[in-house]
């Protein structure tokens, strides 16, 4: 078979047919992949997949190959050459934001500007010491419940050979708190997520970002985060803007001001413009 009847199949009307019906079959697929694996295996078998990608470009090159084989500039034409190069431009702009575009949240409370988000791609973060050198760089990778999570790779550090493999990739773990007499305290944070109720854990000493919150547990308070401090047993809490403070056991509501430390209240809800969370444990 020659190349130009291969190029005729790969390109054919009919050809462009069964790529719409591969795209709608796999984009079926991929429902019930998230639906019971989550959004990352979805991604990471279909939507990231080499021959999803091949398979979008093949069905962008079948539509401009027709619009000149059929000819489809001429005037009467014109509404099946717009359908084509509407699929054409949607297909570009697909892939743009796939290869170029970011996705992620950015926190910008009122009255203020902010220079960063927080992305939604996974990093693995790397930060190595030799001979009183650090070295900190990060590898963009993508692990799910679902496919190969495999990840290996080589790095030239002050002259020496790195090697990095993952082993194991443990998904959907889950943080548990154990008693140790040489511990340190750690405070459970309580949110509400789209699967319900969500646990995080922040240890003294620690700041960590929740879901766009910045909590903050230290002395030494933080701009525009949640800061919670210790004196003895007892925890404080300070706030960036108003927040409604409601007890769960009597009901009973207050509004505490933004900027000033007031006693940490355990299982009561602290709610703001644009968080609410609960102090569960500590």
């Amino acid at each position: 078979m020659g190349i130009q009847k291969v190029f005729m199949r790969l390109f054919s009307t009919s050809a462009a047919g069964l790529y719409m019906l591969l795209f709608a079959g796999a984009i079926g697929v991929a429902t019930f992949i998230e639906n019971d694996f989550g959004t990352s295996a979805a991604q990471k078998v279909v939507f990231r997949a080499w021959w999803f990608e091949l398979l979008l470009v093949l069905f962008a090159i079948t539509l401009v190959v027709n619009v000149y084989r059929y000819r489809m500039f001429q005037r009467r034409k014109w509404a099946l050459l717009t359908f084509h190069l509407a699929m054409v431009v949607i297909l570009i702009g697909a892939g743009v934001t796939r290869y170029f575009g970011y996705e992620g949240m950015m926190h910008i409370r009122e009255g203020s500007a902010s220079n960063h988000f927080l992305s939604r791609e996974t990093y693995l973060l790397f930060e190595v010491r030799k001979d009183g050198k650090k070295y900190q760089f990060h590898e963009p990778v993508l692990f799910a419940s679902l496919g190969d999570n495999h990840w290996k790779q080589s790095y030239l550090l002050g002259g020496q050979a790195l090697e990095v493999e993952v082993l194991e990739f443990i998904p959907n773990p889950k943080e548990v708190l154990r008693d140790d007499d040489n511990g340190v305290p750690v405070l459970k944070i309580v949110m509400g997520g789209a699967n319900g109720r969500e646990e995080y854990y922040l240890k003294e000493g620690a700041r960590r970002r929740i879901r766009g919150t910045l909590f903050n547990f230290n002395n030494l308070a933080v701009p525009e985060a949640v800061n919670i401090r210790r004196e003895g047993e007892q925890l404080f809490v300070q706030l960036p803007e108003p927040y409604t403070l409601t007890v769960m056991a009597t009901q009973q509501r207050d509004t505490l001001a933004a900027g000033v430390y007031h006693p940490l209240k355990l299982r009561s809800l602290y709610a703001g413009r644009n968080s609410s969370f609960v102090f569960g444990l500590y």
